[in-house]
């Protein structure tokens, strides 16, 4: 009896050859994600070359493991931590496309994700936005996480193109050139930084709802907590590092004014806007978010404990 042949999964674009669009993924620890991450890319239905770079900076092995199984995954590698915005500057450093988009380790592009991307750009875009679609919906934690941060990234045109700072991009290479890298100096936010700056320059950007990742929420209340209190942070060094403007403030205000602002403005219009999204945009999602809210008012204060904390810190300073 004949041996079934072997499913060999198709190589990414090597030297050899120039590649359509280079997809970043800024691994840190993520040995037990990437795997999942690249079969999505593997699936791709792109006819054309395209090149996967991972930015790695964790101790688990990764980079290595990726050396061993994935040959032809550039690796960038830093021995010492990277948070988001060095790791995305080291992958458009790396990156030969044209297009540069950028796929989380805990996320998995459908299988049209690069094609659709490409062709909004072929249009005339520099830059395109598409969706966030949920990797947990069945998992309480995971499904309130996934509403509380991605509630302007549903699969929704009317909503996506709502979005005053977008978000979920990609971009001609020619931007980074135009527009610098992004900033080095917060924890989180880096990307609602550089596309500030990439719509104060008029950059006209495309979106398209049918361009869809799942992203895999966290489903543990600890961890889910940990990640929004980080987030927090990150907020509060965007507003004192680089002016953003955010309902928890400025930096320099009277400590029980910042406290209302952080812990019931802030909150208060997140969760509203949220409710908002949805409604216009899925609103047979609008029970879950309701019945979920307990959970998601967890996670906004948890932010909000992140921020207040990062202020006390040294935001008035």
């Amino acid at each position: 009896m004949a041996e079934a042949p072997l499913e060999v999964s198709p190589p990414f674009c090597t030297n050899g050859a120039t590649p359509a669009a280079s997809v970043v993924i800024c691994a840190y620890n993520s040995r037990s994600r990437i795997d999942r991450a690249l079969g999505s890319l593997r699936d791709q239905d792109l006819d054309e070359p395209f090149e996967v770079i991972v930015v790695d900076s964790g101790s688990d092995g990764c980079a290595e493991y990726l050396a061993a199984h994935h040959p032809d995954v550039q690796v960038v590698r830093s021995t010492t931590r990277l948070h988001p915005g060095p790791a995305r500057n080291r992958g458009v450093s790396a990156a030969r496309g044209r297009t540069v988009a950028f796929l989380p380790d805990d996320g998995l592009a459908r299988p049209d994700w690069l094609r659709r991307r490409l062709a909004k750009h072929r249009e005339g875009y520099d830059a395109v936005g598409g969706a966030i679609v949920n990797g947990t919906p069945g998992h309480p934690v995971g499904t309130a996480g996934y509403l509380l941060e991605y509630s302007a990234l549903i699969p929704a045109d009317r909503v996506l193109a709502e979005q005053r700072l977008p978000h979920c991009l990609s971009y001609d290479r020619e931007l980074f050139e135009r527009l610098g890298r992004y900033p080095e100096d917060t924890e989180t936010g880096e990307d609602t930084l550089f596309n500030r700056r990439l719509v104060e320059a008029g950059v006209r950007v495309g979106f398209d709802d049918r361009i869809q990742l799942a992203h895999l929420n966290l489903t543990g209340l600890g961890p889910y907590l940990r990640h929004q209190y980080l987030h927090g942070r990150g907020l509060m060094q965007c507003v004192w590092r680089h002016g953003l403007d955010s309902p928890i403030g400025p930096t320099r205000q009277p400590a029980a004014l910042a406290a209302w602002r952080m812990f019931v403005v802030y909150p208060g219009l997140r969760w509203g806007r949220a409710l908002g999204r949805i409604r216009r945009g899925r609103p047979r999602w609008m029970l879950a978010f309701v019945a979920l809210s307990p959970i998601i008012w967890a996670g906004l204060w948890a932010t909000a404990a992140g921020s207040w904390r990062e202020w006390r810190r040294g935001g008035r300073a």
